[in-house]
């Protein structure tokens, strides 16, 4: 829905448009009734608009950025953000070498985003509608992407968007939001990494559940059937609720902790991107987002060696989790972002 009303816009704009369909995750959906009939609908909507519409197999390419990072991610005992890595790679840098074949200067999205020429820079800023903004996704675009970048939603909000679906009479409108990771059956990545991944997944055997202090408190079938702050699933009867608080893959152990063992002061970051191309002459305390729907807290940034940069929140922030992102605030305006690497819940 949201890229068909983002067309139309468009199109009311005076754009010419052209749209694209990128097959990337098809072999891996086992349910083809979940996806039955993408590419015939991206068809028709661009049939009923007459736009041009193309077809671009990008599934090599999402294997390797998108796919391959994600498992290496989990057998690393970390947290994948996949949807930041096809951004960049697949929605991004495939469009535009597309529109560079064509002659074309800009692409365009249906994310809740917005893009603005502040001086010399373009900036990412947060989409209009607060509930529904993906500026979190987005981070790591460059400022020659940025430049040549559109988003017809960002003014806007997601009941506007489907109140004019619904006034086009798309039956896009009637659609229900998918919440789940596009490649993964049922959102269920542990048998996803079984069947496209047995040698590395027959590798892992049983491991420990432990405290903080070491204690041995019950085993687990594999470290990567777990995530930072998971609290269901754990098989563990402790007399109060309990958490996964870190993930170790070399010794195959999995550290338990209270709620309060789960708020962390601060975390390390790495991989960082600056929206403007380079870090902020002065830098200051920023807010910063853990995970897509947390809130954000404000930090202040100390840079280490490398490039990485130690977080120290004025607030606990809890289960920030290694591999999720952490994106770069000043207000509405995105600055960057990093990945994290390591969380602490200890003032240095």
């Amino acid at each position: 829905m949201d890229s068909t009303v983002a067309a139309y816009l468009l199109q009311k704009q005076g754009y010419k448009v052209l749209g694209v369909t990128l097959q990337l995750a098809d072999h891996y959906i086992q349910d083809k009734s979940k996806q039955f009939g993408v590419i015939e609908k991206a068809k028709a909507v661009c049939d009923r608009f007459e736009i041009e519409h193309i077809v671009i197999d990008q599934t090599a390419q999402f294997d390797k950025y998108v796919v391959n990072y994600f498992a290496d991610a989990y057998f690393d005992g970390n947290t994948p953000n996949p949807c930041v890595q096809c951004n960049l790679h697949l929605k991004w840098e495939s469009l535009l070498k597309i529109a560079d074949k064509r002659g074309i200067d800009n692409v365009a999205t249906g994310h809740y985003a917005k893009v603005r020429k502040v001086g010399k820079y373009f900036y990412l800023f947060k989409g209009e509608d607060q509930a529904k903004d993906q500026s979190y996704f987005l981070w790591r675009l460059s400022q020659e992407q940025l430049s040549r970048t559109k988003f017809p939603l960002g003014d806007t909000t997601k009941d506007e968007i489907r109140k004019i679906a619904q006034e086009l009479k798309l039956p896009q409108s009637e659609q229900a939001e998918s919440q789940d990771v596009c490649f993964i059956p049922d959102n269920d990545y542990k048998a996803f990494l079984k069947q496209y991944f047995p040698e590395r997944f027959d590798k892992i055997q049983m491991g420990n559940f432990i405290d903080k202090n070491g204690k041995i408190l019950g085993r687990h079938e594999g470290y990567y059937r777990f995530t930072i702050g998971q609290r269901k699933g754990l098989g563990l009867a402790m007399g109060e609720p309990v958490y996964v608080r870190e993930i170790h893959p070399d010794t195959n152990t999995v550290v338990i902790g209270s709620l309060l063992d789960m708020e962390d002061m601060g975390c390390t970051v790495s991989d960082i991107n600056w929206i403007t191309g380079k870090k902020p002459d002065t830098m200051k305390d920023v807010l910063v987002k853990v995970r897509y729907r947390n809130k954000g807290v404000i930090a202040r940034m100390e840079p280490l060696e490398n490039g990485k940069y130690h977080l120290l929140f004025t607030d606990t922030v809890t289960a920030v989790t290694p591999g999720q992102s952490a994106v770069f605030y000043d207000g509405e305006k995105v600055l960057g972002g990093g990945v994290i690497i390591s969380h602490e819940n200890e003032r240095r």
